[in-house]
């Protein structure tokens, strides 16, 4: 299972928190960058899935893994 650099995430930096689903906790992907900047509030940043930190990137490998 691999990451794509054209998928997207809302990654607040300062807490290390990628944004989640309130129904189900999963983080939210994003495949339109605009889409993710919409969306975007505060102090987040939309960043492409691979430029997330190694741990971060794993979660969301274990995430799709389970799909």
């Amino acid at each position: 299972m691999e990451l794509f650099s054209t998928d997207y995430v809302i990654y607040d930096k300062i807490n290390d928190h990628v944004i989640q689903w309130e129904s189900n906790g999963e983080m939210v992907i994003y495949g339109d960058k605009e889409e993710a900047i919409e969306d975007c509030r505060g102090n987040k940043y939309v960043v492409s899935c691979t430029e997330l930190p190694i741990h971060q990137q794993k979660k969301l490998i274990n995430q799709l893994k389970k799909i």
